[in-house]
């Protein structure tokens, strides 16, 4: 429990820092997160990430578990990759694996997160 709870601590310091390093600016496209998440073990990597982040980054988790990807299931190394390769923020390219008949439609010159919400992927009010 004193291990878990270590854990999530610093799962926390992370998210934090992301957030004031400014993560989810123009800068952050398909940068590698792996240096900024905290060391966990083989065995921690197998969990789902939800399994840490539910806890450590509940703002997050509820915009994704009460979306349209989190209705269907769809898991967070599906847009973000793995650990190993971890994405903050994916690229277009990666969200073609699903959307890529929506994609052709959009400017080619912006982020998806341009006119989407992330995890939630309303339209942004005009």
């Amino acid at each position: 429990m004193k291990k878990l709870f270590g854990f999530n601590l610093l799962l926390a310091v992370f998210f934090l820092s992301w957030v004031c390093a400014g993560a989810g600016d123009s800068g952050s496209v398909g940068v590698s997160a792996t240096s900024a998440h905290p060391e966990i073990t083989e065995q921690e990597k197998l969990l789902p990430c939800f399994e840490c982040h539910k806890e450590a980054t509940p703002e997050i988790y509820n915009e994704w578990f009460d979306s349209l990807h989190g209705i269907g299931m769809v898991k967070c190394y599906q847009c973000h990759g793995t650990y190993e390769n971890m994405k903050i923020e994916p690229e277009a390219s990666d969200c073609m694996v699903c959307h890529v008949d929506q994609i052709k439609k959009c400017p080619q010159d912006k982020k998806c997160w341009s006119c989407h919400t992330a995890h939630t992927f309303k339209r942004n009010a005009k």
